[in-house]
């Protein structure tokens, strides 16, 4: 489906107001999109967040993240548990986000164990408008509630289970969960994702890899036609 009749289906059918931001992972390096310059502090959130606000297209790598969750959830790159602990050893008393560094390893054990890490097979990740990357590999879809429950009940509806995380580390639940299971998910994700992609209080992030969101897409204006008319049904009763 052409991505353009998808985007009008999210967006005028659904009501998504937000722009759609796509994520694809790439073997070689591409020669026609720019580089993103500098570091980014602490990572992909706030590159999303950028897309966000200046509709910016551009590829990123290790050196341009302090975090390196949305790459390694992406077959980007891969930090090992020696290397992770020392990281978490010098902020957890700056960010406190677990009691004390044993938690955090052992709740980063049961992320890897509950969502497996990719290989490491690419050697960039490309972030940018949904309108702006070709062949796209995941779209970040943030929305309400409702707009979410409504992509839910379609998935039902076509027979499939739609999951849910929620948990410290907003890239391992927005993005490592559809990536490695190529099954969509919604997520709170977490105060860094929310903080850095600019969600506001009512809104959520709802993950697809594109040729999921390419099934659910010609049913999008149906199923929001019939939600947004059934209280309507109750209105004699």
């Amino acid at each position: 489906m052409d991505k353009q009749v998808i985007e009008q289906a999210l967006k005028e059918n659904l009501g998504v107001e937000k722009e759609l931001v796509a994520l694809k992972p790439l073997k070689h390096i591409p020669s026609n999109i720019p580089h993103y310059e500098g570091i980014d502090t602490p990572g992909l959130c706030a590159q999303v967040g950028e897309v966000l606000k200046n509709n910016a297209t551009f590829y990123t790598t290790r050196e341009n993240h302090q975090c390196f969750e949305g790459l390694i959830a992406t077959g980007v790159c891969e930090v090992s548990r020696e290397e992770y602990r020392k990281a978490v050893e010098g902020f957890i008393d700056d960010f406190p986000y677990h009691k004390d560094v044993d938690t955090a390893m052992s709740f980063y054990e049961t992320c890897i164990n509950d969502i497996k890490l990719p290989p490491v097979e690419n050697s960039c990740l490309v972030v940018g408008p949904l309108s702006k990357v070709d062949d796209p590999d995941l779209v970040l879809i943030f929305c309400n509630p409702k707009q979410a429950d409504i992509l839910i009940r379609i998935q039902a509806y076509l027979g499939d289970l739609f999951k849910g995380h929620g948990g410290s580390g907003g890239c391992i639940f927005t993005v490592r969960q559809a990536f490695q299971t190529r099954e969509p998910s919604f997520t709170t994700s977490d105060l860094s994702w929310r903080m850095f992609t600019g969600l506001n209080e009512n809104e959520l992030t709802v993950t697809y890899p594109y040729e999921k969101l390419a099934e659910v897409a010609p049913h999008i204006k149906s199923t929001a036609d019939y939600v947004n008319s059934f209280s309507s049904m109750f209105d004699n009763l």
